[in-house]
């Protein structure tokens, strides 16, 4: 597909993924145009686990899933209280954060990268092995360096890899329960 028409299928596309309902404020809605990403600041009102985050939205409270990561499963423990901590060190509450819209998931919940000047906080998880890096969701990934800060954490058997292969993959879980678990 040509460029221009990859981009002009994208400026019809995306605002519509993007834009359903009343998910985004309206300062994001001419951006889901201008860029791939389109960016908003932010305060964070919660972690909820390892990879959600409850944040404040135009005055609206969202819930926001850390693109392209998966934490373990609350039945992975002691694993999944770890990697909710550290995200907790992270972002603590009313933190002011640059959301970067990536999607949104079946669960209504908006898939973004969260950013404190610049640095992706998902970063440090993967590098200290809270976490997976994890494609499974819209928004793509191969623009982040998540494979290779997994890589860095399991070769220096940190966190969930510490166990000989890793900790079991909380999507193959999932898979398993017949989607009875939730990610």
């Amino acid at each position: 597909m040509s460029r221009f028409r990859f981009d002009a299928f994208a400026a019809l596309l995306i605002p519509r993924l993007l834009v359903s309902g009343a998910i985004l404020s309206a300062s994001l809605i001419p951006e889901a145009r201008a860029e791939p990403h389109p960016r908003q600041s932010v305060t964070v009102l919660a972690v909820n686990d390892g990879q959600e985050v409850l944040v404040d939205l135009g005055d609206q409270a969202r819930a926001v899933r850390l693109a392209c990561v998966q934490a373990p499963l609350a039945q992975q423990q002691p694993w999944a209280r770890v990697a909710t901590e550290q995200l907790q060190r992270v972002l603590p509450v009313n933190s002011e954060v640059i959301l970067e819209l990536r999607a949104r998931d079946v669960y209504g919940r908006l898939v973004a990268r969260l950013l404190i000047e610049d640095n992706d906080v998902a970063q440090p998880l993967l590098t200290q092995g809270a976490v997976f890096a994890y494609d499974g969701y819209l928004g793509r990934c191969d623009d982040l360096p998540y494979v290779d800060l997994e890589a860095q954490a399991q070769n220096a058997s940190r966190g969930i890899w510490r166990l000989q292969g890793g900790l079991e993959r909380p999507w193959d879980l999932i898979e398993a329960s017949g989607g009875m678990l939730t990610p």
